[in-house]
């Protein structure tokens, strides 16, 4: 990659699922040769794969954990340019083979595709699925922030980055799905962690619609729009189906 922020943003799109077959191929062929954006898609996925410990345990459906296995069984293995090991009938379960970051990638993204929340060790637990996703940039262009909105206009705010908060200030969240309506707030944070902000009367998120967080006095814009500087902002986008 070109730079720190666009290695992370590819990364993030890794994650998240938002890559079609050609370009996810194409950057697990990236993981293979560049040991840096491999690292990044690791770190990123490891970090996504803790964020639904809160949730409550619930069933796997049947058949999924065959369905997970069948799929990692599928990539290709890292064998340091050696030719691929017999393995017997009792050992294929090629998970156990895989580099770090292609098992964490994989955990995360495949809970992604079959709604699923992930926390170590394949703990599965279901959970609404995105209607849309959101890769947040600073104003410096590094990603700051990955957004979950869901089909209620409830929103899941994953910080990626650490955010200068003055005691008297209060960071907001945003969006603009209609440009004659402008920007409308969906609720405040006092300090960087993974938030669920509560969902509000608006039209279901759109593909291309914007999100971003201000910084704005406590306890939020005077003027009920935007008023302070712009930590993050960016556009939504669909789940890769």
């Amino acid at each position: 990659m070109s730079s720190d922020s666009e290695r992370l943003a590819h990364a993030g799109d890794y994650v998240l699922g938002l890559l079609d077959d050609d370009a996810r191929a194409e950057a697990e062929r990236k993981m293979e040769r560049d040991p840096e954006f491999a690292e990044t898609v690791r770190r990123l996925a490891e970090r996504m794969s803790s964020l639904d410990d809160t949730a409550k345990p619930a069933d796997v459906p049947a058949g999924m954990w065959g369905e997970i296995l069948g799929t990692i069984a599928t990539l290709p293995q890292d064998h340091n340019g050696a030719s691929p090991p017999e393995q017997s009938a009792a050992n294929q379960n090629s998970a156990t083979q895989a580099p770090p970051w292609r098992k964490l990638a994989l955990a995360a993204s495949l809970a992604a595709a079959f709604g699923l929340g992930y926390a170590g060790g394949f703990v599965m637990k279901t959970t609404p699925e995105p209607v849309v996703l959101v890769v947040l940039q600073t104003p410096d262009n590094t990603t700051g922030a990955v957004f979950e909105a869901f089909a209620d206009n409830s929103l899941k705010i994953i910080p990626l980055a650490d955010f200068d908060v003055p005691q008297d200030k209060i960071m907001q969240v945003w969006t603009l799905y209609d440009a004659s309506v402008g920007p409308v707030s969906l609720g405040t944070l006092s300090s960087a962690e993974v938030t669920t902000l509560k969902g509000q009367a608006l039209p279901v998120p759109a593909a291309d619609q914007l999100y971003e967080i201000t910084l704005e006095p406590r306890p939020g814009s005077p003027t009920g729009k935007p008023t302070g500087p712009i930590l993050v902002k960016g556009f939504a986008k669909r789940p890769a189906g």
